[in-house]
């Protein structure tokens, strides 16, 4: 009886940077900390703080902070309270006028209450209780303009995402991004700020492909060739192909609302009359398909968002075909999508705490030894940590002037640190989106649209 003869195949190792791609991600996430991609996001921060500021100072405020559960009619009665408070804090008398105040005008009485207080000399540890007690009531029901309770409301959903992330909580991390990618426009379209949706949204939209377009560029370039793209070279190529990525940004939910006032109209006219409705009932399997159609773009866009604008930095292809690649990909590799993505976010997770920990450090280390040897109140309010964000009153002019500078430069650090999201985020996102296309086109993720080559391939020009 023969012996069967056994074959050991023998393996030298494992080229695990081509079996196991998705690092490529954490690499884009650390590379989005270069001082260009910074200051762009940097910039994008400015823009979008300053236009909101100006729209949040003409805009009516909302009666309700967006995510709130409470009542109208409990928040005006605390409202009425706080500032009552305030008109008699530390045994004063009431102003007459206190009826009329607003909760900036007892915010101003406040302060210059515990000011003349202080110059009294007799200040007690009960007293100084009672302002900060009564000061951090009036902030928690100051009325807000929408663009600040926008930005409250997505700074408490991604530091909740965050948290999720870090105690391993992928249901809450979840939440977290619909809560702001899909919740956030429905609470204000609830609460009537309809132009604050479509102009601010815009102006949004404008910052994302100029600004997400020139980040998104230097990371293919740096990627594919190892190139550092200088900053004027990537917002000239963001900005002659804005155009591109806005109409990727919008043509989806134009389709979506042009679909959904067809379904609109349908109704109107076909079920409202008393012979029609018949008529109607009968093509309602067709609205059921538009109505379905519907459906796959919302779900569709929600999940594909991120791969829009690095398409057009890609391939530089048109808007409409920058959509059709990315529903194309995700309808072809659901499952390495969604893994790419939770690699995106968890990416962007692990690398805000770097960077929150660096601008906190930062912050920290430079007022605690500048404040050392200064002998002054300029330093007052400096530093990352503040446990309750009270003002500190009764400085003298040159104090005064000189916290307000500090603060102003303290705001650049903080305004980069938010900028980083920017930077990180859309530096990931051409990874993602070069994954996915390798992962159905098997095409090379150093292969890049460049000059002389065909718009939308990687063909040279003849």
């Amino acid at each position: 009886m023969m012996q069967r003869q056994t074959q050991r195949t023998v393996v030298d190792g494992v080229d695990f940077d081509r079996v196991f791609k998705f690092p490529l991600i954490f690499t884009a996430i650390a590379s989005s900390m270069q001082p260009a991609r910074l200051f762009i996001g940097f910039v994008m921060v400015i823009v979008l703080m300053a236009t909101g500021r100006v729209w949040d100072s003409l805009a009516p405020t909302l009666d309700v902070p967006l995510g709130s559960t409470g009542e109208i009619s409990v928040l005006a009665q605390q409202r009425q309270v706080a500032i009552a408070q305030s008109g008699t804090v530390l045994g004063n008398t009431a102003p007459d006028d206190v009826q009329t105040w607003t909760i900036e005008d007892a915010q101003s009485h406040l302060l210059i209450a515990w000011a003349e207080h202080e110059r009294s000399g007799s200040v007690s540890i009960k007293d100084q209780g009672e302002f900060e007690k009564l000061y951090l009531l009036l902030e928690s029901v100051r009325p807000l303009g929408p663009f600040e309770s926008s930005a409250t409301f997505v700074s408490s959903k991604w530091n909740s995402i965050v948290d999720a992330a870090l105690n391993l909580d992928a249901v809450v991390s979840w939440q977290g991004v619909v809560a702001i990618v899909w919740e956030l426009p429905q609470l204000l379209w609830n609460a009537g700020h309809h132009w604050f949706i479509s102009v601010y949204g815009l102006i949004l939209l404008l910052v994302m492909s100029v600004g997400g377009g020139s980040i998104a560029r230097m990371q293919a370039t740096g990627h594919a060739r190892g190139d550092r793209l200088s900053i004027k070279s990537a917002v000239q190529f963001s900005t002659q192909r804005w155009r591109a990525s806005l109409l990727a940004l919008t043509s989806p939910g134009m389709l979506v609302a042009a679909v959904s006032v067809g379904l609109v109209l349908f109704g109107l006219f076909l079920f409202n009359v008393p012979v029609l409705n018949l008529v109607g009932s009968i093509l309602y399997g067709v609205a059921l398909v538009f109505g379905f159609l519907i459906a796959i773009i919302a779900i569709g866009y929600s999940i594909c968002w991120p791969l829009l604008i690095p398409a057009v930095a890609v391939e530089n292809c048109e808007g409409g075909e920058s959509v059709q690649r990315s529903f194309a990909y995700m309808f072809a590799r659901p499952l390495h999508l969604l893994g790419y993505l939770v690699v995106l976010v968890v990416g962007l997770v692990l690398g805000f705490i770097l960077v929150r920990l660096l601008a906190t450090m930062t912050l920290d280390f430079t007022a605690n030894l500048v404040d050392a040897w200064s002998f002054n109140e300029s330093l007052g309010n400096a530093g990352a940590i503040q446990t309750d964000g009270i003002p500190v009153v009764g400085l003298v002019w040159y104090e005064s002037a000189a916290g307000g500078l500090v603060t102003l430069w303290e705001t650049v650090v903080h305004d980069f640190m938010i900028g980083w999201l920017f930077s990180g985020f859309f530096s990931a996102s051409v990874m993602v989106y070069l994954l996915m296309r390798y992962a159905c086109d098997r095409q090379d993720t150093h292969d890049i649209w460049w000059d002389g080559m065909i718009v939308g391939t990687s063909v040279a020009e003849p």
